[in-house]
């Protein structure tokens, strides 16, 4: 049985069911969305049949086609459909369960084309140098996440946190423009590089040994398990380490603590790889090293957050309580990620007024 086949059913049953019981508009009429509805026939129908619910209109086949041939035209009324619906409904018909059925396919659709608005914004913030894309898309994700988790709780009469979304907030996470347009976006901008991300690991690494003084800063956005590479994110613990613990952190230093840990493996980078990376650090601009393997981190964790969002979404037995929460967590990390790319502008600002601050002393 194909997903699709599934969806078509189900959104036939529960319109036909309506149409034969039309009291069960009032158990979901507070949760089921047109939106919900693969189809978009589907969608219109279902609009139709909550106008004349609220307008007490009487909703039954021949009413409904009127109606719709009202609302959208003979030609996308397409009236023969409407005895698909009838045909499709079970005998004992249960309209509140299948609309629940619909609510939670519409929901996973929902939730998981959040996903390309977090890779173009991490695209967007990285491109910009700046953090606002990426936080206010975080904000939009978490306002799609919330609404979707408490419309769910409420079809399942499950107990849930009252949830206050911006109507603004949860109209633009569902817009299907706003997703074209992030793909149009995805698809103009240069995809991710694993060999330059890989580089810039090892620059990161040799200028913090270079330049100890932003470990600190680093390791705040930077744990140690988001390193790809296990050679080199172990180099990254073992200059962290050193650092934590007070000690000197240098070339020899840091070979040292490394060799220690590395008696099972990984293979760790030759000593002249990793000389070369802190001769490199010494020469480099360390919030400029910072800023781009922020940007790197970035886009990794938004196509992660992608990747997640899918694969929960179309997994029946991850809830969508389960999904919103990791969804969530993703976000939190993105936000805290980004503000690396915001702590590197100021630095530049700084940097760039130095010389004009010196010159200024040596006139006086």
């Amino acid at each position: 049985m194909r997903a699709d086949d599934l969806t078509a059913l189900t959104e036939q049953a529960a319109l036909g069911a309506f149409l034969l019981r039309p009291a069960g508009m009032d158990e979901v009429r507070g949760w089921l969305r047109p939106a919900d509805f693969a189809d978009a026939w589907h969608g219109w129908v279902f609009t139709t049949l909550l106008e004349a619910h609220t307008a007490r209109r009487p909703i039954d086949p021949v009413s409904t086609g009127a109606d719709l041939t009202d609302r959208y035209g003979t030609r996308l009324a397409n009236l023969p459909r409407l005895h698909t619906l009838i045909a499709a409904t079970p005998h004992a018909e249960h309209a509140p369960e299948y609309a629940r059925i619909v609510a939670d396919i519409g929901l996973r659709r929902e939730i998981a084309g959040l996903g390309v608005l977090l890779r173009a914004a991490a695209s967007q913030a990285v491109f910009e140098g700046a953090a606002v894309p990426l936080t206010a898309t975080c904000n939009l994700v978490d306002a799609g996440l919330d609404a979707a988790a408490a419309r769910w709780a409420t079809a399942t009469g499950t107990p849930h946190d009252e949830v206050v979304v911006p109507l603004a907030l949860r109209a633009a996470s569902r817009s299907g423009q706003a997703r074209e347009a992030a793909a149009r976006y995805l698809d103009a901008h240069p995809a991710r590089d694993s060999a330059a991300e890989q580089r810039h690991i090892v620059d990161l690494v040799g200028t913090l040994i270079a330049h100890p003084e932003h470990i600190p800063a680093v390791t705040d956005w930077l744990p140690a398990a988001r390193i790809a590479d296990p050679a080199w994110r172990l180099i990254y613990a073992a200059t962290v380490e050193q650092c934590d613990l007070g000690r000197p952190v240098d070339l020899v230093t840091v070979a040292a603590a490394a060799h220690r840990y590395a008696h099972h493996g990984p293979d760790l980078p030759a000593l002249r790889e990793l000389r070369d990376a802190v001769d490199a650090g010494w020469m480099s601009w360390p919030p400029q090293v910072i800023r781009t393997a922020a940007g790197d981190q970035i886009r990794r964790l938004a196509d992660l957050a992608a990747d997640q969002l899918t694969q929960g979404a179309a997994n029946p037995g991850v809830q969508i309580g389960e999904i919103a929460d990791t969804g969530h967590a993703f976000t939190a990390t993105l936000r805290h990620t980004a503000t690396a790319l915001s702590a590197n502008a100021d630095a530049r600002t700084v940097a760039s007024a130095a010389p004009v601050a010196r010159v200024e002393g040596l006139r006086r």
